[in-house]
């Protein structure tokens, strides 16, 4: 068994902004602002990342009680700012998630991402595909807020039920280069799709990921066909 580690927002649905914009309502509530905006990228980051990062900015330090409290309060919003963006699942996701989750399939969905457990299910649970993923092997983005940690700590899981397993045996799947960072620390093949992404191919140039495609393909098969080549992936080498 091959286990596919998805990421969710760019890689399998884009939100509208839905996530941005819960957090930023919850921060400002918090906090008594009357404007806040995040000062760099959220992509390809944990939510513990960057929640830590906005309390550190405005209050100079950061303990997990906090932290903690503001992730309650996003989850809580998160749900109420869904419905009024207009996100959408990307090409080919459902039709694909689908085709894996047959039985004689030798791949299994799933999630490896920045979003805490309950973030990403809420997003997925919207959006109708929560129910195509593997819950045990999965990684969510409360476990640390290096994403690198997330790979180690999914391997480590793998290896824990058999100690010949490879990382070869997770094939991360993702739209920016933190996706292949975290696929890197543990010498896994990352694929990247570029459909939802905001990055450009030579974006990705520095991190050397495993394959770079523009979208899923519209039959599973060719992305079944093309996965089967990771088999022989060597972790450091761009194949």
């Amino acid at each position: 068994m091959k286990y596919l580690m998805w990421d969710v927002d760019g890689t399998l649905i884009l939100s509208g902004g839905a996530g941005k914009d819960a957090m930023i309502k919850v921060i400002k509530d918090y906090y008594f602002l009357d404007a806040f905006d995040f000062n760099k990228t959220l992509a390809g980051r944990t939510d513990s990342d960057i929640i830590k990062s906005v309390v550190t900015r405005l209050r100079g330090r950061c303990n997990s009680a906090e932290a903690a409290g503001l992730l309650i309060r996003y989850h809580m919003e998160l749900p109420k700012q869904l419905p009024l963006h207009k996100g959408r699942v990307l090409k080919n996701v459902q039709k694909t998630l689908e085709y894996f989750c047959q039985h004689d399939s030798r791949y299994c969905n799933c999630l490896l991402t920045g979003n805490t457990s309950t973030g990403a299910h809420l997003k997925l649970q919207h959006f109708g595909l929560d129910q195509y993923f593997n819950h045990e092997h999965s990684v969510f983005g409360e476990i640390s807020e290096n994403r690198e940690m997330l790979a180690k700590v999914a391997f480590h899981r793998l290896y824990m039920q058999n100690e010949q397993a490879k990382p070869n045996e997770l094939i991360f799947i993702g739209d920016t280069p933190n996706d292949v960072r975290c696929a890197n620390a543990i010498g896994a093949p990352c694929l990247i799709i570029l459909e939802g992404s905001g990055y450009k191919p030579e974006d990705f140039a520095e991190v050397k990921p495993w394959k770079i495609i523009d979208c899923l393909p519209d039959d599973p098969k060719q992305l079944e066909l093309l996965l089967d080549e990771a088999e022989n992936y060597a972790g450091g080498q761009n194949a």
